[in-house]
């Protein structure tokens, strides 16, 4: 059983947001600016988006501890 490519997809942008929203609260607190919180976090997850989405696609190639329900 595995996720199809769209699942897998937007499983990686919602977890995301949540994470991304995690990651402008913090960075607000340490800069204080807008325009670095904002750069800091669009940046981040960009990246944070494609390391899911490759690194749950080579997961969902592995079948170890795998059960069909």
């Amino acid at each position: 059983m595995e996720d199809s490519l769209k699942r897998s997809l937007l499983k990686s942008i919602t977890y995301r947001a949540l994470a991304s929203s995690a990651l402008a609260v913090i960075s607000w607190f340490y800069t204080g600016n807008l325009f670095e919180t904002s750069f800091i976090t669009i940046a981040f997850t960009v990246v944070a988006i494609v390391i899911y989405y490759i690194h749950e696609r080579v997961w969902d190639k592995i079948e170890w501890q795998r059960h069909l329900k």
